[in-house]
């Protein structure tokens, strides 16, 4: 060896000892040769990467900050879109469907609360309470028979039409009209009632005063048949209901139709049937002439009218 004046101890230095470190896709891959980890890196191989750093790196806060702000300001659909571009197509799927849920149920909210405030500020009728054939646009027919027995008549007969409920003047109107078209249609003739109660508590003329029904076998030529809308084994009868029928048969006291003394009677207590359902059966038991005995059943109407006059 060059300069050693004692070559018996000459000595040499330990082979240089590496370790290679390989990142590859941005995974560094540590490979130890003939050392522990420890071992100081002489070289280092970076393959394919461009986030390693070699040194010391200097990061300038101002740019930090102005990249920060021009993401707060990016307009909100591109920051939306910006947002949805990192998302899985599972979470964009998740997130329609959230948005459209919430849209549907903003929608029907919207819906309802207008279309209850149109009902209310749409039910004005042409009269407060009584309604007329050309009122609710009755069909012309020119068959039915005038009543020229028993008059004034003394028997109200109240029965229930087992029909759908309605709930202002637009919607009872067009009901009265669809019992009218089915009767004209398939029963060749007239709406059978002398008057039908709606739900919005009116009156509404079917055959009208003086002419004979056609709502209860054998008894049509000796009543007035008053039909109430609904099922009313299930539906309950307002006040105002009973109180408008309370003021048409009044009115029909004035003109001459009806007897002062009369009665009201259910269509079950003059025959088998469970018309006009128990809950308006026992409505019309508030009212002054109602018969509560029960004693007109499978009478005939000269038997009933022979037993009223006895009476007086």
């Amino acid at each position: 060896m060059i300069g050693d004046e004692n070559p018996k101890h000459e000595t040499k230095s330990p082979p240089p000892i590496s370790s290679d470190v390989a990142v590859v896709d941005d995974r560094i891959m540590a490979v130890a040769t003939q050392a522990a980890s420890s071992t100081p890196i002489s070289q280092l191989n970076v393959t394919k990467s461009s986030r390693v750093h070699i040194g010391p790196k200097f990061i300038s806060v101002t740019q930090t900050v102005r990249n920060t702000e021009e993401i707060k300001e990016l307009p909100l659909p591109r920051f939306i879109w910006k947002v949805l571009k990192n998302t899985s197509r599972v979470e964009r799927s998740l997130c329609a469907a959230a948005v459209s849920a919430l849209i549907i149920c903003i929608a029907l909210t919207l819906y309802f609360t207008l279309s209850a405030k149109a009902t209310t500020d749409d039910d004005v009728a042409p009269h407060p309470w009584n309604i007329s054939r050309d009122m609710w646009l009755a069909k012309k027919y020119n068959g039915s028979e005038a009543i020229t027995q028993f008059v004034p008549l003394r028997l109200v007969i109240v029965q229930h039409t087992v029909s759908a409920k309605c709930s202002n003047f637009i919607t009872c109107a067009a009901e009265v009209r669809i019992i009218q078209t089915f009767y004209l249609e398939k029963q060749k003739y007239d709406i059978p009632y002398n008057f039908i109660i709606g739900n919005d508590n009116r009156v509404y003329e079917g055959r009208g005063w003086g002419i004979m029904g056609a709502h209860t076998l054998s008894y049509n030529s000796c009543s007035v048949g008053v039909a109430f809308i609904g099922d009313y084994r299930e539906l309950e009868a307002t006040d105002l209901q009973i109180n408008r029928t309370q003021m048409l048969l009044d009115d029909g006291v004035r003109r001459g139709f009806l007897h002062p003394d009369y009665y009201i009677v259910g269509a079950c207590d003059i025959r088998e049937t469970v018309s006009p359902g128990i809950n308006l059966y026992n409505a019309l038991k508030k009212l002054k002439h109602f018969d509560h005995s029960g004693r007109f059943k499978h009478k005939t109407c000269t038997q009933i009218y022979a037993m009223i006059e006895s009476e007086n």
